[in-house]
């Protein structure tokens, strides 16, 4: 199960932070949280610190988020390679 914490600072930035498990049935719900953020105008920082589990769309979503204005920030430093894969070459 995936939670999401939402922490919407002074600096108009919106951190997203993920804890437990990522997979593909959680994804609505993360796409859901990215898009009110952007919405508002805010810039989205994922927080992937709590994260004890991404699965290979997870990965792929959140590499395909990097590309538009997502940072992903306190990444795990086992899981910053798999998300570098899937990026477009």
């Amino acid at each position: 199960m995936l939670r999401i914490d939402i922490n919407l600072d002074t600096d108009g930035d919106a951190k997203l932070t993920l804890a437990g498990k990522c997979n593909g049935t959680s994804l609505g719900e993360l796409r859901r949280a990215i898009e009110r953020a952007r919405r508002a105008r805010r810039r989205v920082l994922i927080d992937l610190s709590e994260v004890t589990l991404l699965d290979r769309p997870s990965l792929q979503f959140l590499a395909a988020q990097t590309l538009e204005d997502v940072t992903l920030t306190n990444c795990p430093e086992y899981i910053q390679p798999w998300i570098y894969r899937e990026l477009p070459q």
